[in-house]
This record gives structure tokens, C-alpha cells and sequence, in this order.
């Protein structure tokens, strides 16, 4: 999806006016389509209504009458020429038809800001829309509350989710041989429990997951990990954990399409890799949250410990440890993935405890954790490294 940047100024407007103003909207250049010039078929833009002076309402008027444009319409005026009282009036114009608009109001070098980040918002739309997400068997059977429609997805988002056989990854633990990422997971650990047996298993999965990847073109895969475990004694762990440190991919746990979405979507959003983990404590007074899983990217964490997997004591899980930074916690959730959650907040502590996953880390929030209990997108939160938050909304105003 791309910008669209249409301008209106009136027909007495000085001459050199108009040249001068859009010329301060550098980034935008390339997308500027003249109102007489714009083709109003293709699903691939995204329309914007920049109004360059007053006295254009009745071309707008106008415009709109011939181009249906997808809503929210989005009105782009400035605090000159009487650009915000020409919106109003259009904006207004538009409420009494029942047409959903915005007005994004701000001076030209915000504005050019802001368009600048659209930019950015539509070439991740682009990403999105051309991505496929597998499922490598089928989502755990108690993600009850985690089930999307694979349709609605697509319509809402353009991303195909497909459905692959977990018989490879199995397969892959019958084999035998060394796996090249076994070494340099145990290298840089700073202690490591289990077996040479059970470290090249989950190698050999590791590989597995990676090939699958490949060969079906995934930009994201999510792996029913406990029925590997269960039928194999091997974990999926290492593998999820491999994958999320490749900069072209994202792997999630269980099964679970919107957890494995979130962390997609927030990697092309903020560049970093999540930390898909369950909400194990909250503290209400404290305004601080537990978060806990058995992997993560190893690309999060200033060290890590390979041990076994929590809930079984079989294979390996891996204990990394987080230094104390800003992080934002993040979920995408809904049958077609339209809502979402989301808050900054600051890693406290790493906790070590038998009584969770191995990764465990405390967080104050600024949003209240009162949210877990009363309104949450379900359990699995995804924890991104930095502040996000802001950001995060302004793409989803965006699209």
C-alpha cells in the first residue's frame, strides 16, 4: 500500500503558491497525484486529502463525488492560508453523509514528519499483505480465546496463514548427525545442563523448522511445540529461538497465530525481535507484571543458560537474562487481528524460580496491569525491547 497525497488550493491562490508549499513536503514528492489526474481503482494506495489553502471546499466537494475514496478519508491541513477552517467544513460535510474522516492537523515541517512515517506504515502494510504465516501442526487446544478466521485475516490484513504437517520436525529427531548451531548455542552460554543427546535433537529440530520455513516461503511460522515434545522428548525451544534472531523471520510458540503476528508486526515496526511470554503475576499496587517462557531470542539478553523445558523436564529451554531497560509490551488479538493492546514499561528484575518458565522478568507498566484481569487479549504478551508505544498507536490510527 503507498501514499496517495492529494492536493486542493484555490483557483486565486498567488501565483508560485502552491509549488512553494508542496515543495516543503519533500518526502512526499514522488506521491503527489494531481485531483484531475487521480485513478480511484487500485487497492494499492492509500488517498490523503491535503488541503493546501481555503476555499476549496467545493472542490473537494467535487472530488468526492467521483471517487469513492476508502474511509476513514484522511483531511492533511497546516496552520496557514486557512487550510484547518477549509477542513472543518469538509470534515464536517462529511459526518453529516455518514462517511467516517480525520483531520491530521500540525505545521508543514510536522506534517512533512508525519507523512514521512506514513511512508513507513504503508511499505509495512505492503510487507504484511504480501507475508504467509504457517502453522506447523494445529494451535494448542487451550488457546480457547486465541482462535482467528484465516479468511477475515486476509481480508483485514492481506496475510495468508497456512497449515503445514509437524511430521517434519518429528522426523528430524530420527535422524541423526550434528547440527552447525548446537556449538555456538553452547559456546556462548554460560552453563549448560543438558545432554549432547538432547542438544542435537534440538539442533536437528532447529534445522528443520528452518528448512520448513524456507521451502514454503514463511515470513512467519508458529509450532504446536507440545505435541512435539510429547511425542518426541524434544523441544522446540532452541528452534523458535534460532529463527526470531534471523532478521527475515519470527517464530512462535503453541500454535498461536495472533501471539506469532504480534511479534512479526512488532519487528517491522520497531526492528527488534519479541519475547512471546505468559503473564505468570501481576502486582496492582505496584503496578508490575511477571513476564515467563522457556525461549527467546538469544539476541534480547546480555547472557543465557541452557536448561530443560519448564512444564516437563525434558530437552532444553533457555534462561536468559535481560538487562534493566525500557521495554513495551505488545498484543495483536481478535479473529481478523483488528485489536490490540499495548504499554510501555520498564524491566525491573530477572526472577529465578522453579515455579515458572525459565526466562522470567519483572515489569512496571505504565498502563494499569489492571488490564490482565479484566479486559486482556488473552495470556501470551509480546515484550519488545525500547519505548514503542506512541508509535504502535499511530499505525493503527494509520490504518
Amino acid at each position: 500500500m503507498e501514499i496517495r497525497l492529494i492536493p486542493f488550493f484555490s483557483q486565486i491562490s498567488p501565483k508560485g503558491l502552491k509549488d512553494d508549499i508542496l515543495n516543503q513536503l519533500s518526502n512526499i514528492r514522488g506521491s503527489l497525484v494531481d485531483p484531475d489526474s487521480y485513478i480511484s481503482n487500485s487497492s494499492k494506495y492509500r488517498p490523503c486529502l491535503f488541503i493546501g489553502t481555503g476555499g476549496t471546499e467545493n472542490d473537494v466537494e467535487d472530488f468526492l463525488k467521483k471517487h469513492h475514496l476508502p474511509p476513514p478519508i484522511m483531511i492533511l491541513s497546516y496552520d496557514l492560508r486557512n487550510s484547518l477552517p477549509a477542513a472543518m467544513e469538509i470534515h464536517s460535510y462529511l459526518q453529516h453523509k455518514g462517511i467516517e474522516a480525520r483531520i491530521v492537523h500540525a505545521p508543514l515541517p510536522e506534517l512533512n514528519r508525519i507523512l514521512e512515517e506514513w511512508v513507513e506504515f504503508s511499505e509495512i502494510v505492503s510487507k504484511v499483505q504480501s507475508s504467509t504465516l504457517g502453522i506447523v501442526g494445529k494451535p494448542s487446544s487451550w488457546l480457547i480465546a486465541s482462535k482467528v478466521n484465516a479468511d477475515k485475516v486476509y481480508k483485514r490484513w492481506g496475510l495468508t496463514i497456512k497449515e503445514l504437517s509437524l511430521d517434519p520436525l518429528i522426523e528430524s529427531t530420527r535422524t541423526t548427525g550434528e547440527s552447525e548451531h548446537v556449538a555456538k548455542l553452547k559456546q556462548s552460554s554460560t552453563s549448560c545442563t543438558p545432554s549432547d543427546n538432547d542438544m542435537e535433537k534440538a539442533g536437528r529440530v532447529a534445522q528443520a523448522l528452518r528448512d520448513l520455513v524456507t521451502t514454503h516461503n514463511l515470513e512467519a511460522v508458529t509450532v504446536e511445540c507440545f505435541t512435539l515434545l510429547m511425542e518426541t522428548n524434544v523441544s522446540g525451544c532452541f528452534a523458535l529461538s534460532l529463527l526470531n534472531d534471523l532478521s527475515e523471520s519470527t517464530a512462535g510458540c503453541e500454535g498461536d497465530v495472533p501471539a506469532t503476528f504480534t511479534m512479526m508486526l512488532g519487528k517491522l515496526l520497531t526492528g527488534f525481535p519479541g519475547f512471546m511470554s505468559n503473564v505468570t503475576k501481576i502486582d496492582q499496587e505496584k503496578n508490575t507484571a511477571v513476564f515467563a517462557h522457556c525461549t527467546l531470542p538469544l539476541s534480547l539478553v546480555e547472557n543465557y543458560e541452557i536448561t530443560s523445558h519448564f512444564e516437563t523436564g525434558l530437552s532444553i529451554g533457555i534462561r536468559g537474562k535481560f538487562k534493566r531497560q525500557p521495554v513495551t509490551v505488545f498484543k495483536v488479538h481478535g479473529e481478523d487481528l483488528r485489536d490490540y493492546w499495548v504499554s510501555d514499561g520498564n524491566i525491573q528484575d530477572n526472577l529465578v524460580n522453579d515455579t515458572g518458565c525459565r526466562t522470567q522478568i519483572l515489569v512496571k507498566l505504565e498502563e494499569r496491569v489492571d488490564y490482565f484481569l479484566e479486559r486482556s487479549l488473552a495470556n501470551h504478551h509480546i515484550v519488545i525491547p525500547g519505548r514503542h508505544a506512541a508509535r504502535i498507536h499511530r499505525f493503527f490510527s494509520f490504518i
